[in-house]
């Protein structure tokens, strides 16, 4: 999938967050989408961290840890925390991952995203943790 920003391309992975475990969800509980916004200079770098529940499920808990990053593109913090999310809703919620580029340059960035989706109510109520690395293109300069 790609979108056009500026004249530039804009690199997006999507993908579905497997259960970690038997489950009696099911495993397209949880969708999560990276993508990094190309910058024209060196300096800060955003990428946006989406998550998004299945119909009848809901987030109640997320966090991203990024576990690469280019020698040009350092990130600000090696973890994002539920605190650092913007609510969309009981089944969306996103982060800005920063970074600070030193130089000019195009390589991968990996985030191992978390989460932790649940449906039903009460005694009903079932949870389950979903996890997947993602990678998206960090492009800085030309």
């Amino acid at each position: 999938m790609r979108r056009r920003t500026s004249g530039s391309s804009v690199a997006v992975a999507v993908v579905v967050l497997g259960w970690a475990g038997p489950s009696t969800a099911s495993p397209e509980a949880v969708q999560a989408e990276l993508t990094c916004r190309p910058e024209a200079a060196p300096g800060r770098v955003l990428c946006e961290l989406r998550y998004r529940a299945a119909a009848g499920h809901r987030l109640v808990w997320a966090d991203a840890i990024v576990t690469r990053a280019p020698e040009f593109a350092r990130p600000l913090r090696g973890r994002v925390t539920p605190e650092r999310f913007k609510e969309a809703g009981l089944t969306e919620r996103k982060l800005s991952l920063a970074f600070v580029a030193t130089t000019s340059g195009v390589d991968k960035v990996t985030v191992l995203a978390r989460a932790v989706a649940c449906r039903g109510e009460g005694e009903q109520e079932s949870c389950r943790p979903a996890r997947e690395e993602l990678t998206a293109e960090l492009r800085v300069g030309s």
